[in-house]
């Protein structure tokens, strides 16, 4: 009876709809899956219809990109795909986590790091292979030279900001970065590339791998998913316990303990109010490997002290604990107080990412073991890592020049699932840090509402304090760099019309603001100028002068016919003295109207004082 089976259609076929199975598996789980259907459904449509060779999906940090990456892989194994590389970042930890998930997920074939790869390449024909390889020099040249023979690869690269743009992009006679290059070499000539990342705008504007941004993908975050509008919201009004302090070194003991006993309280708390599981807390101090010891000295020897109630300094904190329990107490706060001391010993301190052989696991932390569980050190713990029931994030890393909007969204660690206690997270931040990271999430915002708007190209912005992404990616030959003044697209000027959308009349900044936006078109008022004055608008303030219109050269031998007809000059047209001629002098941004009297107008806008810049790739 065997004799008659075709054991080619039962070796290795578990169907055709592993990606069914997994979205039902999902849903079963209580889990809503329709942002990860959305977002697979439209990679495979770009692929396949729009035989894109090389792409981005971009969601928010901490939303769920794994678990859309695995049915992601389940979607192209059930389109006939052969091999499918997934690339990580050069961490083991990383890969390990991300290995356990895909493999616990029930994908066939099993995922396999390249190592684990059969020694003798031409096993792999006739048979699909799910791969996981670091972005490791050594590690990617192997596996270039285990698949040579392959055909039609897909590569899809977690984390695809880090590592893999080349760096060395405006350099004359250059040679492309190490990680970028291997990449190229992966992808060869008919391979595919889909980028997964919660920070697109360098991989954008270093051209990676050719990636079309009007083919991006946009992976919208689940139902419950607490992020940017929760942490950083536009009027500056949070629901969690933001901790503001003054960035002091000699202070940083002092801070980092009560940080954790803050911390310990909060536990309590929840678990008074029967959310009873173990939570997180980390540190991140410092991308020094030096620093890292110091941090954990002080996190464990506030644990220590309040261990041993005949050692020296355990009242002072005891007493110090027992007033920080009142805030989180309906009572005098002892309740709280002795909930802790009663299971201070239920503690774990990791050191992640730090010096060689002496680091802890992240999985020691990422699904917290301890009810105290404390992670310091570290670049890991601030990018692609989850952690489950993060409860306090006490973050004093900055930087000596301009903010990189990319690396510092990446370390909001806080963002995810944090539902069931976000009104009782705590966020321990320097006053001048909370205020420029939620100006880069701010700026980043900007640009992806404009690209989800269908406008097309992305727009970053940048200012003197923040930048998209780091300088020596953006390629300077296809990006352009728009600041202090700027004009759009010619219109057809009818004065008494324009006159009267400029004339205030008693409306508002952003009244007056949307009629504009109504009147005009893209072109004219591009969509991401007119959604970042909304953005600046605050209420009860005058943030924006609408000009009356000027003519431009209509009475002046100082400008060419060029210049008259296309109503620019290359030193420019808004000159200092307008601001004094508009209704609101001293306001931050201008707009208005220059027509040559010709028929023809633009609108121009400047910016009073700490001008923006607008990033653009054109290519």
């Amino acid at each position: 009876m065997t004799e008659s089976i075709d054991w080619a259609e039962i070796v290795g076929n578990v169907g055709g709809n592993q990606y069914g199975d997994r979205i039902c598996t999902l849903q079963a789980e209580g889990i809503d899956t329709t942002s990860i259907e959305a977002a697979v459904e439209q990679t495979l449509k770009n692929l396949d219809d729009k035989n894109s060779r090389s792409l981005v999906v971009f969601g928010e940090p901490q939303s769920g990109k794994t678990e859309m990456m695995i049915a992601l892989n389940a979607r192209l194994l059930d389109r006939g795909y052969p091999i499918l590389v997934n690339l990580l970042t050069d961490s083991v930890d990383l890969l390990e986590q991300s290995l356990s998930r895909f493999r616990g997920s029930g994908l066939n074939p099993s995922p396999k790091q390249f190592s684990e790869l059969p020694t003798d390449h031409t096993r792999l024909r006739g048979r699909k292979w799910v791969v996981f390889c670091k972005k490791n020099a050594r590690d990617l040249e192997k596996l270039i030279e285990y698949l040579r023979h392959e055909d039609g690869i897909i590569v899809i690269d977690d984390e695809a900001d880090y590592a893999s743009p080349d760096g060395n992009v405006n350099k004359a006679d250059y040679d492309k970065t190490k990680i970028n290059l291997l990449i190229s070499k992966l992808l060869g000539d008919d391979g595919r590339y889909v980028g997964v990342t919660a920070t697109p705008a360098r991989l954008n504007l270093n051209n990676t791998f050719q990636n079309e941004s009007e083919n991006w993908v946009d992976f919208a975050p689940y139902p419950d998913y607490v992020g940017q509008d929760f942490f950083f919201p536009s009027d500056g009004h949070v629901n969690y316990r933001l901790h503001t302090f003054e960035a002091d070194e000699g202070s940083e003991r002092t801070e980092i303990e009560k940080a954790v006993l803050h911390f310990m309280c909060g536990v309590a708390e929840l678990h008074r109010l029967g959310l009873k599981k173990n939570f997180t807390m980390l540190v991140h101090t410092s991308g020094k490997r030096s620093e890292h010891d110091q941090d954990v000295g002080f996190v464990q020897a506030t644990m220590d002290t309040l261990a041993n109630p005949k050692g020296a300094g355990f009242e002072r904190l005891r007493r110090k604990l027992f007033k920080i329990a009142k805030d989180y107490s309906e009572l005098d706060g002892s309740d709280v107080g002795e909930f802790v001391l009663r299971r201070i010993e239920q503690n774990v301190v990791v050191k992640i990412n730090s010096s060689p052989g002496k680091s802890g696991k992240v999985s020691d932390i990422a699904k917290p073991t301890s009810l105290f569980s404390f992670g310091v050190g570290g670049n890991i713990i601030s990018r692609g890592v989850t952690f489950d029931n993060l409860l306090s994030m006490y973050f004093t890393r900055s930087v000596k020049g301009k903010f990189s909007q990319d690396t510092y969204i990446q370390r909001a660690r806080m963002f995810g699932s944090r539902k069931d206690y976000k009104n009782k997270f705590q966020l321990w931040i320097p006053e001048s840090l909370i205020e420029n990271w939620s100006k880069c999430f701010a700026f980043h915002k900007l640009a992806l509402e404009a690209l989800r708007s269908g406008a097309g190209v992305p727009v970053w912005l940048a200012d003197h304090k923040t930048t998209p992404t780091s300088a020596v990616s953006i390629d300077k030959s296809s990006v352009d760099f728009e600041g202090g003044e700027m004009s759009f697209a010619l219109f057809e000027y009818n004065e008494e019309r324009y006159s009267t959308l400029f004339d205030r009349a008693g409306r508002s900044d952003q009244v007056v603001l949307k009629d504009l936006r109504k009147a005009f078109g893209d072109q004219q008022l591009p969509d991401h100028v007119f959604k970042y004055l909304l953005h600046e608008i605050k209420p009860g303030n005058t943030q924006i002068s609408f000009h009356r219109a000027s003519g431009f050269g209509t009475a002046s031998k100082n400008y060419t016919d060029e210049e008259k007809q296309n109503i620019r000059r290359t030193k420019g047209i808004f000159a200092t003295n307008e601001y004094k001629r508009s209704e609101r002098p001293h306001a931050r941004h201008h707009l208005k109207v220059f027509h040559n009297g010709e028929g023809k107008a633009r609108i121009f806008y400047k910016i009073n004082g700490g001008a923006i810049k607008f990033i653009q790739n054109r290519k």
